[in-house]
């Protein structure tokens, strides 16, 4: 039933009028639609144009609004001809304004397809939100379950509410998705990944040589969307043993001669043997805030001797050779960490 009354709504606004059909022929096509999913002119259920007052002389006459036994508005609808993009937000605004206005849950934007929004939770400026976008297609599982939802009926308040809860539910789903996206493609993501492996090596193997041998490899995540010049670098993460492959090997960075690891630890041996570290930085980079911040290294750079090699779950984050004969110093340095460990130094040396 709700199946063959999508497929005739599907058919009266996409079948039965001309291309170029005016906004005012394209309107009475949607309200026969509504019609047909029960609502009444007669009765008072659908209201057309319906002149209402806010404020001491403003009016506002929405194209549709749909009300209830009890004369509640439940519904707004905004109609547009089908060759205007219902994208442009001075659409969505309109809409909103008398979604606000009239106290309703959900509106609707009609046009080349339906765009379903109803209020962002917690929102202070009464946004809206797009909890649903149908295509008017006769086998849109998406129109079924509108018709099923907006039908006039005993329980359609339920309904309607059921509608919201199940869009919102999509809606956080998506904000989610996007936020774990947006912290995949992070600049510093890869190195937390990164140090993930490294930490299920060192569970069985000795974390200097653990260091020694990851700094041969690179990790890079990358989105199955993104083209890819061969099947290689087809999957999500691709580690690369560069010792296997020259040109690689000859692009990896260095600092006379040594990479990044091996670079940090002469340079903290000379810069102590100088006395080019005064107490405040020596204090900062005790600190894991400043580490973070300035180096984004995920451990203070330096720790006291006393507090040992090892963090919490008693995996050894530090490098054995004890600095100013106080300190030990962090072991976790790869590729990402140059420019920043660069800058730093220049700073240091520049006193």
């Amino acid at each position: 039933m709700d199946k063959d009354l999508w497929e005739e709504i599907c058919f009266i606004l996409t079948e039965t009028i001309p291309s170029n059909v005016s906004e005012q022929v394209y309107e009475n096509k949607v309200i026969r639609i509504f019609e047909k999913l029960g609502w009444s002119q007669y009765k008072k259920e659908l209201s057309v144009r319906e002149s209402i007052q806010f404020g001491a002389a403003n009016r506002m006459c929405p194209d549709i609004i749909i009300r209830n036994e009890k004369s509640e508005a439940v519904c707004v609808v905004e109609i547009k001809k089908p060759s205007e993009d219902l994208n442009f937000s001075g659409h969505v605004n309109q809409l909103s304004s008398y979604m606000r206005m009239l106290r309703v849950p959900v509106g609707i934007l009609i046009g080349d397809r339906f765009k379903v929004f109803t209020e962002k939770p917690r929102s202070r400026a009464n946004e809206i939100h797009l909890i649903e976008e149908i295509p008017l297609k006769k086998s849109s599982d998406k129109g079924v379950k509108f018709v099923e939802s907006f039908k006039k009926s005993e329980s359609t308040n339920n309904f309607i509410e059921t509608y919201i809860k199940d869009g919102l539910t999509k809606y956080n789903e998506k904000q989610k998705v996007k936020e774990i996206e947006n912290r995949i493609s992070l600049r510093g993501f890869n190195d937390e990944i990164f140090e993930l492996v490294r930490e299920k090596l060192t569970e069985v193997y000795d974390s200097d040589l653990v260091d020694s041998v990851l700094e041969n490899y690179e990790l890079q995540i990358k989105s199955k969307n993104q083209i890819s010049y061969d099947n290689e670098k087809l999957s999500s993460i691709v580690l690369k043993r560069s010792q296997f492959n020259y040109n690689e090997l000859n692009s990896k960075r260095t600092k006379d001669g040594l990479k990044i690891g091996a670079y940090v630890q002469k340079t903290f041996r000379e810069l102590f043997t100088n006395n080019k570290l005064n107490s405040n930085d020596i204090h900062a980079l005790l600190s894991p805030d400043y580490s973070k911040r300035v180096l984004n290294s995920g451990y203070p750079v330096l720790r006291k001797k006393s507090q040992g090699r090892a963090d919490h779950t008693g995996r050894n984050r530090y490098y054995k050779d004890i600095y100013g004969e106080e300190y030990f110093l962090s072991a976790q340095w790869n590729e990402s960490h140059w420019d920043l460990f660069e800058i730093w130094l220049k700073e240091v040396n520049r006193r």
